[in-house]
């Protein structure tokens, strides 16, 4: 130390004054780094030496927590086999017992096999011996047979040369001889059969119609015709009726109807082929009726248009409601317009609407007790079978032509199209969905009440009928019963025989449906009689 002073002192006595406190200076600065870094590395020195310790200690520390758990889980690991082990010795027990049953069980399966194992084999060498001895039966069957058929062969060689006759052409005569036994037989059992169904085919039809009509409970319709309209007072009649008559003529030409008004009368006559426009009329004129102002052209026109939108929303619904009845699906939107503007159309006093599905009901419940038509499709055709009637003042033809020609641009099924098309036997119907039309229509239209005619109508009908049947030769009485429906014919049984009495009623029947209008069906019934008389010759005292 003395040594490093006396350098100093040295250095400050050789050198300036400022450059020994520049010198000291660095010298200050070399010493406190130095020193700063001894410290820095002993501060260094002994943190590393404080983690060491530290990670010892945790280490340790871990060491004697896992050693604890291990202890801990040994414990418990003893005391769960304590509790348990009486159990298992149980259930191990348990186990050799069942393996002892399943050993015993499986040792009594094999023996039943080994035991039914031997029985198959038995019947199998059982069944190839009795395979042996069948095929040696075979072979003496065949055998046989070989010299049956040598013998056959034999014996219609001989039979030919006896006849004249080759195999074929004895072969031939003998099936014509058993064919012709079959045909008569066959002809015996058919007419069998035909006399049958003669004998009861017209009591079952009669218990098939009752059990129908029975069933049938649909509501009465006691409509008659479209209402007419009526003046209430000379205030009405004046309101509607100018003195140029222009509200009529008006009212003609919008509505498509003439309209027909008398002084003296209080009825205000509507006449046109149309229905839906009467019907159309009869609304328009009951509203304008009831009109307190004189009726103006621009009021016609207001009242038309609307009760016109009214009556199609009416027809419509109408439609809609009857297939909704008869629960038909599918039906084309037109054809249920068509429809419902049945409701405005009437046949010798009678609905359409509501014929048409009185029919259609009907239908339904004859194709029920018969069950060879679908019930459906015999209410689809029962429904629409006068569907031609709402159109017949447009067209030409007759209704049930018209009516299945529109429905069958409407793709409705081919044998709908027939049975409505054959229902008044345009076509000769070929179906029993037809004939079930043709029974309902029958039964409706000729139920008592459902069609009504005047005095005046009914007589010219008889007159007409009278007329038709007595202008045949040998006809001497001739009477109209049930209505107009039957007409019978009292013939002469010296003149006409039985065959020409059946061509009689034929002629009669065609002459009336060519000449004669009338619903339903008429029955011509021809009657022969044959008198035979004789005398005595000799008088007893």
């Amino acid at each position: 130390m003395s040594e490093l002073n006396e350098i100093l002192e040295a250095i400050s006595n050789s050198i300036p004054l400022w450059m020994a406190i520049v010198v000291s200076l660095a010298v200050g600065l070399m010493t406190g780094f130095v020193l700063y870094r001894l410290y820095r590395t002993a501060v260094k020195n002994g943190a590393q030496t404080d983690a060491q310790e530290i990670l010892q200690e945790v280490r340790d520390a871990v060491e004697m927590r896992n050693l604890e758990e291990k202890e801990r889980v040994q414990e418990i690991e003893t005391e769960m086999w304590a509790k348990e082990e009486t159990w298992m010795l149980e259930t191990e027990e348990r186990i050799e017992e069942l393996q002892e049953i399943a050993q015993e069980k499986k040792q009594k399966v094999d023996n039943k096999y080994s035991q039914e194992r031997q029985k198959t084999v038995s019947y199998e060498k059982e069944i190839e011996a009795n395979e042996a001895k069948l095929q040696e039966k075979n072979n003496e069957l065949q055998k046989v047979k070989n010299r049956e058929q040598d013998f056959a062969n034999e014996l219609v060689a001989k039979i030919s040369e006896k006849i004249s006759l080759s195999r074929d052409e004895a072969k031939e005569t003998i099936m014509q001889e058993l064919y012709s036994e079959a045909e008569k037989r066959a002809l015996v059992t058919a007419q069998e059969i035909e006399d049958d169904i003669k004998e009861h085919s017209e009591q079952k039809a009669k218990n098939i119609l009752s059990i129908a009509l029975d069933r049938f409970a649909r509501a009465y319709s006691a409509e008659r015709g479209i209402a007419p309209v009526y003046f209430e007072n000379a205030q009405q009649r004046k309101n509607l009726i100018d003195a140029e008559g222009n509200n009529v003529k008006t009212l003609q030409d919008m509505l498509g109807v003439d309209i027909v008004t008398q002084p003296d009368m209080d009825l205000i006559g509507v006449a046109g082929f149309d229905p839906v426009r009467r019907e159309l009329a009869r609304r328009t004129l009951e509203k304008l009726l009831k009109e307190k102002k004189p009726v103006t052209a621009d009021t016609i026109k207001r009242v038309i248009d609307n009760h016109k939108r009214e009556l199609l929303g009416q027809i419509k619904r109408d439609g809609d409601n009857l297939a909704k009845e008869l629960k038909l699906e599918g039906l084309h939107p037109e054809v249920r317009q068509v429809m419902g503007s049945l409701r405005y159309r009437y046949s010798f006093t009678q609905n359409q609407y509501f014929h048409c599905g009185e029919v259609g009901w009907l239908c339904g419940l004859l194709a029920a007790e018969l069950r060879t038509v679908d019930i459906k499709k015999a209410r689809r055709s029962g429904m629409l079978h006068d569907l031609g009637k709402a159109m017949d003042h447009e067209l030409d033809g007759g209704h049930a032509v018209i009516g299945a020609d529109f429905i069958q641009k409407r793709n409705e099924a081919p044998d709908v199209v027939h049975a409505v098309k054959a229902h008044h036997y345009d076509e000769a119907p070929a179906t029993d969905m037809a004939y079930l039309v043709i029974a309902a229509d029958a039964i409706s239209g000729a139920r008592p009440g459902a069609r009504r005619s005047t005095l005046e109508s009914y007589n010219q009908k008889v007159t007409e009928l009278e007329n038709i049947a007595r202008s045949f030769q040998g006809v001497t009485d001739c009477y109209i019963l049930s209505g107009g429906r039957e007409v019978r014919v009292l013939i002469n049984g010296k003149k006409i025989d039985d065959n020409s009495a059946l061509k009689m009623s034929r002629d009669i029947a065609t002459r009336i449906e060519n000449e004669c209008n009338y619903p339903g069906q008429i029955k011509v019934v021809v009657v022969r009689e044959t008198v035979a008389t004789e005398s005595t010759t000799k008088a007893h005292a």
